[in-house]
């Protein structure tokens, strides 16, 4: 992954309004409609199928590493991820916003700048990340999603340091999502997606962005999902700065994107 600035003349279609995620197919808190809240998202949204899209918990951690390792992208669920998710202060901010309001995020941005060490920068990443589940009434976990805020992309951007770190309240980058086998084309990764969705849009996020493979062929499923899929070579472009500024990477791989 490369950032750059670009050429203010290009990109023109990298970022536009996109359509609502598809919705989940249940009657459930947060579908339709409906504001998701941190009680619906830990006792998990119902799909028509029974599986329960839900927050990850402590019992999840080694299926979530597996099937996020799976994926043969590249990523795994880093150590500090795992950590937090072991000991229950992944995600801690996410529910937090939920519960109190996008200005609980702000409080905890303030905190991790500032100066008397009350907390930390990669205390607030842990805090937005999440991971999302499927589990289903029979089989357990059988899907898995990663979302964290792209930190080391905005630090390396040539903006402020503080726009950079407020830029963790701003985009989110969707690093992995996976569903067994034996449970694929059943609309569980959508599920996890759509929930991912209007879960950071709640929390007043502007975009959500990933990279594939150019290879892997998921560029048609990606625009399923009503995400935009940008051409190979494409960068996305991040207008929510006071310098034009845009996230890159190499030939081999693409982004798709969508507005929040």
């Amino acid at each position: 992954m490369v950032t750059k600035r670009p050429n203010p003349k290009k990109d023109k279609s990298a970022r536009r309004r996109r359509p609502a995620p598809p919705p989940l197919a249940s009657s459930h808190a947060g579908i339709d409609g409906a504001a998701l809240t941190a009680a619906t998202l830990t006792d998990g949204l119902v799909l028509a199928s029974g599986v329960r899209i839900r927050m990850a918990q402590v019992g999840d951690l080694e299926t979530v590493q597996r099937l996020i390792a799976s994926t043969g992208s590249g990523v795994n669920l880093e150590n500090r991820l795992a950590d937090a998710m072991a000991d229950g202060r992944l995600g801690t901010a996410v529910m937090k916003g939920l519960a109190e309001g996008e200005e609980a995020l702000t409080y905890e941005m303030a905190v991790a700048a500032s100066p008397e060490g009350e907390g930390s920068v990669d205390d607030l990443i842990i805090g937005l990340s999440c991971i999302l589940v499927a589990d289903h009434p029979s089989h357990g976990v059988v899907g898995a999603l990663l979302a964290l805020p792209p930190a080391r992309v905005l630090s390396n951007l040539g903006i402020p340091e503080m726009e950079a770190l407020a830029g963790l309240l701003k985009i989110i980058k969707l690093n992995a999502v996976a569903v067994e086998p034996t449970h694929r084309s059943g609309g569980i990764a959508a599920a996890l997606i759509a929930t991912c969705r209007q879960l950071y849009s709640q929390l007043r996020y502007l975009l959500l962005y990933g990279q594939f493979s150019a290879r892997s062929g998921l560029d048609a499923y990606y625009r399923r999902q009503g995400l935009t899929v940008l051409r190979e070579g494409q960068g996305v472009k991040l207008t929510m700065f006071s310098v034009p500024a845009g996230i890159y990477t190499d030939p081999s791989e693409r982004f798709f994107a969508c507005d929040l």
